[in-house]
């Protein structure tokens, strides 16, 4: 859907600085890689609305363009969602959109962002946190409880035992602590009534007294 153009834009503005067209190593050394300098060496491709961008751009299948206008935001359009990017003049695009900047690959980080969701859409369901209690702080601090309860652990165990600062009864205390929090103790009450204390027998009675412990 999209050809090769004969020539590369002349790039004049990034964003609305001036581009920076010195590169790393030295002169006559090639342009770090994600940079404008970079860009501006890459072969280009016209798109369908004859938009001419870096060959390397990263603009999703299906993602369409934004008219230009007067604004400062990156074009690309995907699943009805305009990107916030800021646009580079020369192409409309945000560095990303592009092909600059990092060279992570984007899809990898849509699948990690969609990864988190589903793991935070799932930590609501099993705290049982919906639309009615939205607006509980309590219930945010559990999601975040649950999410980073790896870090908390480490932080109330091992923190204590490995902090060389601490003192034998400072890090005596944490511990205790720390099993207080993880194995607290057990309390009950047990009561026990008899009917006829007459009529019981030295066995009767002390079977009773082991019974209370």
């Amino acid at each position: 859907m999209t050809t090769y153009g004969e020539d590369r834009p002349a790039l004049v503005h990034a964003q609305d600085d001036e581009v920076v067209t010195s590169t790393e190593g030295g002169e006559g050394t090639a342009p770090k890689r994600g940079t404008l300098a970079w860009l501006q060496a890459q072969p280009t491709v016209t798109l369908a609305d004859g938009t001419t961008v870096p060959a390397c751009h990263r603009i999703p299948e299906g993602a369409e363009l934004a008219q230009p206008g007067e604004d400062s935001r990156c074009r690309v359009i995907a699943n009805e969602r305009r990107c916030r990017g800021t646009r580079l003049k020369a192409y409309g695009l945000c560095m990303g959109h592009a092909g600059g900047g990092g060279t992570t690959d984007l899809d990898s980080m849509r699948l990690k962002a969609a990864a988190k969701q589903r793991s935070l859409k799932l930590s609501r369901q099993l705290l049982g946190i919906g639309p009615a209690r939205s607006a509980d702080p309590r219930a945010f601090m559990r999601v975040r409880a649950h999410e980073r309860a790896a870090e908390m652990a480490r932080a109330v165990v091992d923190g204590p035992l490995d902090d060389r600062k601490l003192g034998t009864i400072e890090r005596q205390s944490a511990v205790l602590k720390a099993l207080d929090a993880t194995f607290p103790l057990q309390q009950a009450t047990l009561s026990l009534e008899i009917s006829d204390p007459e009529a019981m027998s030295l066995q009767d009675m002390e079977h009773a007294i082991s019974l209370l412990g």
